[in-house]
């Protein structure tokens, strides 16, 4: 099992960096099909876009690599609440929660101690 993690400022600009993060460190691996990658990169862009766009920093990206699955997830220190995993459409504005939806098995929310929350998804690495 590998277990990774990003930091990274809530700017836009950021975004980039952590779908090259994801890209090299699933590589990096060699155990990941390409179609799995692509559904992990999609899917960190759009809860790093939903992190930068309403929570607070600082931001982690966080990256774990099981036998039978890729779990992916971003970390802030609080803010607004933008994601209910049982109703992905039912979001402001936009269709990427729907495509998280789409592209995972499971996803969700927790709230940690300290105040701030992770939003996640898991992809497994087979069908």
């Amino acid at each position: 099992m590998t277990r990774k993690s990003f930091e990274f400022e809530a700017e836009a600009a950021q975004i980039r960096l952590v779908r090259s993060w994801v890209r090299e460190e699933l590589a990096a691996t060699g155990d990941v099909p390409d179609d799995v990658v692509a559904d992990v990169v999609l899917i960190i862009d759009e809860l790093a876009a939903n992190a930068v766009r309403h929570a607070t920093g600082p931001l982690r990206a966080l990256l774990i690599c099981a036998d039978a699955a890729v779990w992916i997830g971003v970390e802030d220190a609080g803010g607004s609440a933008w994601f209910d995993p049982a109703a992905p459409d039912a979001a402001p504005v936009g269709t990427g929660l729907t495509l998280v939806s789409a592209c995972s098995d499971r996803r969700g929310l927790f709230h940690r101690s300290d105040g701030g929350k992770t939003v996640w998804a898991e992809i497994p690495l087979a069908s």
